[in-house]
C-alpha cells in the first residue's frame, strides 16, 4: 500500500473513532487535564523528600564521647533537670522532686517520655555516677538519692543531660554518625529526633583555633564556636561576627594568702585600686554569676583611683626583703598582665609578669579565669579545708557562710547567706575580680538567609 494511502486509512479511521466515542475523549481529557494539576500542586510536597538545612559548625578542643561540650550534651538530652536562665532548677527528665531528711534525700518523679530508641525512659535507666550518692528505683517513675549529708544544691547538679550507650537521649537531636580519631571525636552529625524544620548539624572537631579558622576560611565548615579572638576574621568578606559575653567565667587576680605580703589587706586594696578597668570586657564584683538567682550587687566596688591607691601603697611599703612583687599569668593573659603590673609600678608597688603554663601554689599574684558553677555554692573556691581554694585564703566567717548554704533548703535564706559571702569578700579582697570574658561565634553571612 502506497504510503499516501494509508495516511488517508489513518486518517478515516480517527474520524470514524472520534464520532462514536467524542464525549468519552472530552471527558478523558478533562480528566487526565485535572489529575495532572493536581498531581503537580501536591505530589512534591507528599512523595519528594525534603532537603534539610545542614550547619557545618567548627568546634575547638579535643573531646571524647563521656566529655562532649555541655551545649551538644542538651541538644541530645536532658537531665532530671534543667536550669533556668538565673541557675533556677526547672522540670527535666523529672517532671518534679521533694526533699527529705533535712536534705540529706531526693525523690524524683520521671515524665512520660521516651529515649531516641523509642524505649520508654524508667528509673533504672538514670545512670548518674556522683560519688557517695545512693540511688533506689521506688517503682518505674520514681527514684530516690541518698547522699551522704545534705547538699541543697543537689537538684542543679543532676541538671547534667543523661545519656545511654551511643549517645542516646531524649532531647531534639539524636546522633546520626559519629567519627574517632584515637579515641578523641573527629566528626559528628545530629539530626532532629523528629520530623521538625530543625537543621542538621554536623560537627567538626579541631585541636587549636588556628586549625579551626583555617578550615573555615577553606571552606570546610560555615561557622566556628566560641574563639577567643575574631581578628583574623576583621576583614574576612561574607561573614558575620558574634560576641558572647561568659558569666559562667571569670577572669580576676588571685593573691597568694598564704604569703605574709599578702596578708595585709591595706596592700590589697592599694592594688585593688590601682588595677586599671578594661573597657571593652564587662566589669565583674562578684565570684558568683552576674545571672544567678543569688547574685548580690550592692558589695564594695573598686574603681580605678590612683591618687588613693598611691596613698594606700606609701603607709604600707613592701618588706625590704621584697623589692618586687610578680603576676603570675598564662599565656593568653599577657597583654593584661603587663597592662595591670605597669600601672601597680606606677603607684608605687613595683610589679613583674612571669608567664607560666601549669598551676603552682608559688606565686604572688595569680591572674587567670575561673569557672563559676550554676548553683552560687562557693565551697570550693573559698573554704578554707577545700583542696581548690587556691589562694589559701582562711575566714571562719566565710567557711560558716558556705557551710550553711550548701545545707539550707530554702532558696530566699540561701540567698541572704550568699549575698553575705558576696559582702566579706569584697571587703577583705583575696582577689580582685576583673571581667568576665568574651567569646565569638563566627559564621558564614549565607547561613544566616537560609
Amino acid at each position: 500500500m502506497k504510503l499516501s494511502k494509508r495516511i488517508r486509512v489513518f486518517v478515516w479511521f480517527v474520524e470514524d473513532l472520534t464520532k462514536r466515542y467524542s464525549r468519552s475523549l472530552v471527558f478523558g481529557f478533562i480528566v487526565g487535564l485535572l489529575v495532572t494539576i493536581i498531581a503537580g500542586r501536591f505530589l512534591p510536597v507528599v512523595m519528594l523528600p525534603l532537603t534539610k538545612k545542614v550547619e557545618r559548625i567548627g568546634i575547638i578542643g579535643e573531646f571524647t564521647p563521656s566529655d562532649l561540650p555541655l551545649a551538644i550534651q542538651r541538644d541530645i538530652s536532658m537531665g532530671l533537670t534543667t536550669l533556668a536562665s538565673n541557675g533556677t532548677p526547672e522540670p527535666g527528665i523529672a517532671t518534679s522532686w521533694t526533699q527529705e531528711e533535712g536534705g540529706k534525700s531526693f525523690v524524683f518523679t520521671l515524665a512520660t517520655m521516651t529515649w531516641h530508641t523509642g524505649n520508654r525512659v524508667q528509673a533504672n535507666d538514670i545512670n548518674y555516677n556522683i560519688t557517695g550518692v545512693l540511688w533506689d528505683s521506688i517503682d518505674e517513675q520514681t527514684i530516690k538519692a541518698t547522699l551522704p549529708e545534705p547538699y541543697s544544691p543537689f537538684p542543679a547538679l543532676v541538671s547534667k543531660p543523661l545519656l545511654q550507650a551511643g549517645l542516646t537521649g531524649v532531647g531534639p537531636y539524636k546522633v546520626d554518625r559519629m567519627k574517632l580519631k584515637e579515641g578523641r571525636i573527629d566528626t559528628l552529625r545530629l539530626s532532629p529526633a523528629q520530623n521538625t524544620n530543625l537543621p542538621i548539624k554536623e560537627y567538626f572537631f579541631y585541636r587549636t583555633e588556628s586549625l579551626a579558622t583555617l578550615a573555615y576560611k577553606r571552606g570546610s565548615i560555615d561557622r566556628v564556636e566560641d574563639i577567643s579572638s575574631p581578628e583574623s576574621f576583621e576583614n574576612w568578606k561574607q561573614t558575620t561576627v558574634r560576641a558572647k559575653v561568659k558569666y559562667d567565667r571569670i577572669v580576676g587576680l588571685f593573691f597568694n594568702m598564704r604569703s605574709s605580703v599578702f596578708q595585709n589587706r591595706t596592700l590589697r586594696q592599694a592594688l585593688a585600686y590601682g588595677t586599671p578597668i578594661f573597657s571593652d570586657e564587662e566589669r565583674a564584683h562578684s565570684p558568683i554569676q552576674k545571672t544567678s538567682w543569688a547574685y548580690n550587687d550592692k558589695t564594695k566596688h573598686y574603681e580605678y583611683n590612683e591618687e588613693q591607691a598611691k596613698k594606700l601603697a606609701k603607709s604600707i611599703p613592701l618588706p625590704e626583703n621584697r623589692a618586687s612583687i610578680t603576676i603570675a599569668t598564662f599565656p593568653q593573659y599577657i597583654h593584661q598582665a603587663n597592662t595591670i603590673a605597669q600601672s601597680w609600678t606606677a603607684i608605687g608597688i613595683p610589679t613583674n609578669v612571669q608567664v607560666v603554663n601549669s598551676l603552682t601554689d608559688d606565686f604572688d599574684v595569680l591572674l587567670t579565669a575561673q569557672d563559676l558553677p550554676p548553683d552560687p555554692d562557693q565551697y570550693p573556691f573559698w573554704h578554707s579545708k577545700s583542696p581548690n581554694n587556691i589562694t589559701g585564703y582562711t575566714n571562719l566567717k566565710v567557711d560558716k557562710l558556705l557551710e550553711d548554704g550548701r545545707i539550707e533548703t530554702d532558696q530566699e535564706k540561701r540567698k541572704k547567706l550568699y549575698a553575705d559571702f558576696q559582702k566579706v569578700i569584697a571587703e577583705d579582697i583575696p582577689a580582685i575580680f576583673l571581667y568576665h570574658p568574651k567569646t565569638y561565634t563566627i559564621i558564614r553571612t549565607s547561613m544566616l538567609t537560609q
